[in-house]
């Protein structure tokens, strides 16, 4: 059995592990390797510094993302910045689960889901254009 746990704010699970960084050593000192990291990107907002940094910290155990929101709500709705999230889950090559989270479900629960899902789409195809050599900031060599 797989279990993941998520690194949460300070306000909601004290000063312990409240970053990617602390699950990481945590999980290394028990040995196990059936523990992975779920990175909530309100979370992420509130402790981390960078949340390409967690991203990073969290490698090889990311298993696990819950989208949402800087306020959250669903993505687009706050002020995370969706694009270079999704840069930095395409270099790691991030294949793991993604649910959509958001509290409350504004304006109502079909359209958050539907906004969301399509916001994510629309920021991974840009996400895979940005990364492409010949993208107009990065033309070939």
């Amino acid at each position: 059995m797989r279990l993941v746990f998520e690194a949460t704010n300070h306000l909601e699970m004290g000063k312990f592990v409240n970053t990617a960084s602390n699950h990481k050593r945590l999980i290394e000192m028990t040995g196990c390797d059936n523990i992975g990291i779920q990175l909530d990107w309100f979370h992420v907002n509130l402790e981390e510094l960078s949340p390409i940094e967690a991203l990073m910290d969290a490698q090889p155990y990311l298993w696990h993302l819950h989208f949402r929101d800087s306020n959250s709500l669903t993505p687009g709705y706050g002020k995370n910045d969706w694009p270079s999230i999704m840069r930095g889950l395409k270099r790691t090559g991030y294949e793991g689960y993604c649910t959509i989270e958001c509290a409350p479900m504004v304006p109502d629960p079909d359209t958050a889901a539907r906004d969301g899902i399509e916001y994510l789409k629309l920021i991974e195809r840009f996400a895979e254009y940005q990364l492409q050599p010949d993208f107009p900031n990065g033309y070939t060599i």
